[in-house]
């Protein structure tokens, strides 16, 4: 089971002159609940449309359940990072990350901020802190992401990201309640990749 100890301050300086401290540190599975209600207000329901990541005219039902994060959280090839605010604790956002060691990737998703707290550069944050995890941690050679393709706000943030649609397209996942239920007919999703290991 991954180490939920240690606590690391990073300073967070965004295009919005927003200035402060984020704490993060590997969640444990006594963060399941909290987690889960971080991620689901993120992206479903009446309080996700407070931001820009809703998939709420999309997709209905819950993002994800306490039961499926404590799974994720112990399983050794996975880990999920949670970030604070250093100056209260108030958990700010996530994101889950899964180590591939055959292809030397990592596989990131659930990307949240709290929905009032958005437009603020954290999502950006987060993610250029995951980058430097899975390179430090697992030495990959490249991060990949799946986006619903009928969202194309989030795949041209992505884009900016330096992420690259690859052409690969799955369907939507159907009768699966873990995922949530497709409220639209036709939802695809793609593959974006990313390589973040620099030559030496």
């Amino acid at each position: 089971m991954c180490d939920s100890t240690p606590s690391k301050l990073i300073e967070c300086d965004t295009e919005g002159s927003l200035k402060s401290m984020l704490a993060y540190r590997i969640a444990a599975l006594t963060d399941c609940e909290a987690l889960a209600a971080l991620v689901n207000s993120g992206y479903r329901g009446e309080s996700s449309c407070q931001g820009w990541t809703t998939e709420e005219a999309l997709v209905g039902g819950l993002r994800t359940h306490s039961s499926v994060l404590t799974d994720i959280i112990q399983d050794k090839n996975n880990v999920i990072l949670l970030f604070f605010d250093e100056s209260n604790n108030d958990l700010i956002g996530c994101v889950h990350l899964r180590h591939n060691p055959d292809e030397r990737s990592a596989l990131l998703g659930m990307l949240t901020v709290r929905p009032d707290l958005q437009g603020r550069g954290y999502g950006k944050f987060i993610l250029s802190a995951a980058e430097t995890y899975v390179q430090d941690t697992w030495d990959v050679e490249f991060v990949k992401i799946r986006v619903i393709v009928q969202r194309p706000e989030l795949v041209e943030f992505y884009n900016r990201r330096g992420y690259i649609d690859t052409g690969r397209r799955e369907p939507f996942p159907k009768d699966d309640p873990l995922l949530g239920i497709a409220k639209v007919k036709g939802l695809e999703i793609c593959i974006m990749k990313k390589y973040v290991k620099t030559s030496t």
